[in-house]
């Protein structure tokens, strides 16, 4: 199997010649843009360089599949958020809040040739070109929760939610077109799966029934209207809510690490596959060791894909990032 094969198969459930290492949040590093000469920010506004850049983590890191997009608030910038675009070391941020009133969130017709939409979609067709036979290639899409909370405010959407909460279902409802249309061009240039960014929905945010009540339902529509795989993250320990996952018609699921490998494994069986948790902190400051240990969690449990947890620092070592590919290439089931 090469790495692509490995990475589908995976994906699937299906039977591999050794798991699977991926990324689906945010990878990439300060060596990593050093070694290509692609550097941040200005890779968020050119699709060869992005690209080229996050190649390097097949190439130089060993991952077998990539997510080949670095900013999580492309919707938002498309939709007119302003924008702080970062630095080699410091990953893009929203500065403002255009959703205030149900009447703000008319979607532009061209929305999709919007930079940085349009950008992002260019950045997969140049993936797929140049890279997408060796290596998986996973595009993106922010979750719809967490989209509201950039464009209408984090406190206000929180406040609403208990206040108004159908003022925010109605908000959520109008991302849903935006996001299956993005995420389908993608797919239309050659992606191997989408992920869902639901950071925003994490395990201090919304109770149980709150995800049931509210985001569940927007869940499943994004994910029926979406053409290929979808790979769904969400931040922190969701234990209570992982039996709703089974409802969601996601593919598979990227776990953070404050998710014990084997709960993950047990809650999804049958339902979808999972890939995770490896902890991003000790991917920054942790040793060689420490990061084995937690990949040998993963492996015995029987997840399908090694995976980071969550996004990471531009400032992770590339000797790190490598602990997962290298661990996993060697490792024997006993």
């Amino acid at each position: 199997m090469n790495s692509r094969e490995r990475f589908l198969a995976a994906l699937k459930g299906e039977k591999v010649d050794r798991p699977a290492v991926a990324h689906v949040a945010v990878l990439t590093s300060l060596e990593l843009q050093e070694h290509t000469g692609c550097w941040m920010p200005s890779v968020h506004h050119d699709a060869a360089q992005q690209a080229a850049l996050l190649a390097a983590n097949h190439d130089v890191l060993g991952y077998d599949a990539v997510g080949f997009l670095i900013n999580y608030f492309i919707e938002p910038a498309a939709l007119g958020t302003a924008m702080e675009w970062g630095s080699p070391s410091e990953l893009p941020m929203y500065r403002s809040h255009p959703w205030q009133r149900i009447e703000d969130t008319a979607i532009p017709s061209d929305i999709l040739s919007r930079p940085p939409i349009c950008t992002g979609i260019e950045t997969i067709r140049y993936a797929k070109q140049h890279y997408g036979e060796r290596m998986g290639i996973i595009g993106k899409v922010m979750g719809p929760f967490s989209m509201v909370q950039v464009m209408h405010g984090l406190e206000a959407t929180m406040l609403a939610l208990v206040e108004d909460p159908e003022c925010i279902v109605a908000f959520m409802d109008r991302t849903i077109d935006l996001l299956a249309d993005y995420a389908n061009a993608q797919f239309a240039e050659g992606a191997d799966a989408i992920v869902i960014g639901e950071g925003g929905a994490g395990a201090q945010m919304l109770s149980p029934a709150m995800y049931e009540r509210y985001l569940l339902p927007v869940h499943q529509r994004l994910v029926r209207r979406i053409e290929g795989p979808a790979i769904l993250h969400i931040c922190g320990d969701i234990r209570p809510r992982l039996a709703m996952l089974a409802q969601t018609g996601i593919a598979c699921f990227n776990f953070d690490w404050a998710i014990p490998p084997q709960d993950m494994v047990e809650a999804a069986r049958g339902h979808f596959t999972v890939m995770g948790n490896i902890n991003t902190s000790d991917l920054l400051y942790g040793t060689q060791e420490t990061l084995e240990k937690q990949v040998e969690e993963c492996l015995c449990a029987g997840v399908h894909i090694i995976s980071p947890g969550c996004a990471l620092s531009p400032r992770c070592p590339n000797r790190n990032l490598r602990v997962l590919p290298d661990f996993t290439a060697k490792w024997k089931k006993h």
